[in-house]
């Protein structure tokens, strides 16, 4: 029997039976190691940035070769054990094998909000730094203007912190970036979340 959506489910599931049931789902739900966790719908802030990421990545990665995708396309972040779904991600267009995976991740993106931001500042971090393609992880305030911006590099991960609208977030590997005031275009940030 399958779960509702209503809660996290405690019954360990297949990657087959996972996938047969978001199929059918009107509900999204990431899995990790036979659990099934709940994705709740998100902020209009945090869909906002999102779709400025998006916005903007598409116009500066045009013609390069690569394709962006939003929230509702799962990534294999581990075969047979962990799958997400994170609020961007840029994969190579060659990434094509499945039309419902995506394999080859080079650059995810995580608008975290109260209940994410545990998750995304470590489970995620620890999960996509150990991904082979992953080349650049960013977690994105929706409470305030603030980019953590985590880079691969030859001996390890390079951590850059951005606060300034007039920031630029260079994504050399792709030959591209992204600017803050383009990120946050259109938000108004909230109040008294500036610890998260």
């Amino acid at each position: 029997m399958m779960p509702t959506a209503l809660a996290e489910t405690e019954k360990i599931y297949t990657v087959e039976e996972y996938f047969e049931f978001e199929k059918n789902s009107e509900i999204r739900h990431e899995y990790y190691y036979g659990k099934l966790i709940l994705m709740p719908g998100e902020s209009k802030l945090a869909n906002l940035i999102a779709s400025n990421c998006n916005f903007h990545l598409r116009i500066a990665l045009k013609g390069k070769g690569y394709q962006i995708f939003q929230s509702d396309v799962k990534t294999i972040v581990k075969d047979n054990k962990i799958y997400r779904y994170p609020d961007i991600v840029v994969a190579p267009k060659l990434d094509n094998s499945d039309d419902y995976l995506i394999k080859e991740p080079i650059l995810l993106i995580e608008v975290f909000s109260e209940g994410s931001s545990k998750t995304d500042h470590e489970a995620k971090l620890k999960e996509y730094a150990e991904m082979a393609t992953v080349q650049y992880y960013l977690i994105i305030s929706q409470y305030e203007l603030s980019v953590k911006i985590y880079t691969r590099q030859e001996k390890g991960w390079y951590y850059e912190h951005l606060t300034n609208e007039n920031d630029t977030i260079d994504f050399p590997k792709l030959g591209c970036h992204l600017i803050l005031k383009d990120i946050y275009e259109d938000v108004k940030l909230a109040e008294n979340k500036s610890d998260l």
